[in-house]
């Protein structure tokens, strides 16, 4: 399986997605950095209201692109990285030699998370760091541990997403793997923003039904849980106090230790599905 691991971590690298990825990716930065300086230059000094809505609305729009563009990564890695493989009849010839089939679905799952996790761990901290460089004096000072404690949480929307990617992977053709994954990422999405929509609202019968949308939603695809947990972890300080804005006001709904479990069930679901529908898929 090392092997397998090795040669896909090479092939993650000779990908011209994961090289466009990253000149975006610097693209994307500056672009935000700028925007950054001159709007926290701008932010008035007596309304700290003001100041801490538009700080935690701008780190918010970093960190949601952060699991955007994360989560758009990992599809396309993911879903082809059996299945076209297949449709290139490689491992006609790989199969002949002594290596087994589950170690070829690990060994590529691992393989693509090595770099995704690397690329995962630079994106959020030069995001959180961008926040507190220009941010001097009206972003929270965010503690190491609420630092950490976030960026692990985010790692398993990669982990998540590349399970599922590898499972389709070894069902479908990539391109079906890829399109299903895409409506299922957006279908989480859409479900966390009327939940939250749900909080707000009066009607207790319209209220039950766009909560119970979300929660079905989490339940089929928990992509969205994932981006609301870390944005809660860097915003609690020690003592276990939120000091979002959204927290203040009660329109933050937390995911519960329950659904962080469950994304972690999900996505060795989905590997091991992945293993046994490769070891039973008739090449």
């Amino acid at each position: 399986m090392d092997t397998i691991i090795k040669m896909t971590f090479l092939e993650m690298r000779k990908k011209k997605i994961l090289y466009l990825t990253l000149i975006l990716t610097g693209i994307f930065l500056l672009l935000y950095g700028t925007a950054l300086r001159y709007a926290y230059k701008s932010l008035p000094s007596t309304d700290t209201l003001v100041r801490l809505t538009i700080s935690g609305q701008l780190l918010s729009m970093g960190i949601y692109a952060v699991g955007f563009i994360t989560a758009f990564l990992s599809i396309f890695s993911s879903v082809g990285a059996i299945a076209s493989e297949i449709e290139k009849g490689t491992y006609d010839a790989i199969l002949s030699k002594p290596i087994a089939r589950y170690e070829i679905v690990l060994g590529k799952f691992i393989g693509i998370l090595s770099v995704l996790l690397l690329y995962v761990t630079f994106l959020f901290l030069s995001v959180v760091g961008l926040n507190i460089l220009f941010g001097k004096g009206v972003v929270i000072n965010f503690s190491i541990g609420a630092i950490i404690k976030s960026l692990a949480v985010f790692y398993l929307l990669p982990i998540l997403l590349t399970a599922i990617g590898m499972f389709l992977s070894v069902s479908l053709s990539t391109i079906g793997s890829g399109v299903i994954l895409v409506i299922l990422y957006f279908c989480g999405m859409v479900g966390g923003i009327v939940e939250q929509i749900g909080f707000f609202l009066t009607d207790a019968g319209t209220k039950a039904v766009l909560t119970n949308i979300g929660i079905i939603t989490s339940l089929i695809i928990p992509s969205d849980i994932i981006y609301r947990k870390a944005s809660t972890l860097l915003y609690t300080t020690s003592s276990g106090f939120n000091i979002s804005l959204e927290s203040m006001i009660g329109g933050s709904i937390q995911p519960s230790p329950f659904m962080m479990g469950y994304i972690v069930f999900y996505a060795v679901v989905m590997v091991l599905l992945a293993v046994v529908k490769f070891q039973r898929r008739d090449l």
